[in-house]
């Protein structure tokens, strides 16, 4: 007897669980061919001002779509501080693109993490429609000529040593790789 709730089908629980896995694990990373990222300039999620990825010429760049009320953001963003510290003065950036609805929630987030680059507004999600962001976080890095290298959806530890990886090859080279 259901008491009046709706049961779900059994193919639509596997659908979720199978998106919750991928999300929570972090088995969303790949590496591709090169292709160009699309530019944006959103608002500064303090106030004053915007920022987009062609602020930074010839930096690496890695964008990464969060909301407050996402566990898995809650352990990129510590690593992303310490990574852009890291690697700041080498040519790196980051730049967190916040969707949440409730722009307060979004500050308080940002406040608790004392994060330490550029964290955009995006809640029209119109960026995210761009990047065909699947869920969140979804993280892309970007290379010295502004190309995609690589993208992941989700985050946990083990994604660590994968994206510091990711990061110190595309540092390491100096105009981007060949196409």
């Amino acid at each position: 007897m259901t008491h009046g709730k709706k049961a779900c089908s059994p193919g639509l629980v596997l659908f979720g669980a199978l998106v919750l896995a991928v999300a929570l694990s972090g088995c969303g990373e790949q590496r591709f061919q090169p292709k160009e990222a699309p530019d944006f300039s959103l608002p500064l999620l303090a106030g004053n001002g915007s920022a987009s990825p062609s602020d930074y010429p010839g930096q690496v760049v890695y964008i990464t779509f969060w909301a407050s009320w996402c566990e898995p953001c809650r352990q990129e963003m510590p690593f992303l501080a310490r990574l852009w510290q890291r690697h700041a003065g080498e040519g790196f950036q980051v730049l967190a693109v916040n969707v949440d609805e409730d722009e307060a929630a979004a500050r308080a987030f940002a406040e608790q993490y004392e994060l330490p680059f550029p964290l955009l507004r995006d809640a029209s999600r119109e960026v995210g429609t761009a990047y065909r962001v699947p869920g969140y976080p979804t993280h892309f890095i970007t290379d010295r000529r502004g190309r995609i290298r690589y993208s992941g959806l989700g985050f946990n530890l083990a994604d660590v040593e994968a994206v510091s990886g990711e990061v110190a090859e595309l540092l390491a080279e100096s105009g981007g790789a060949a196409d």
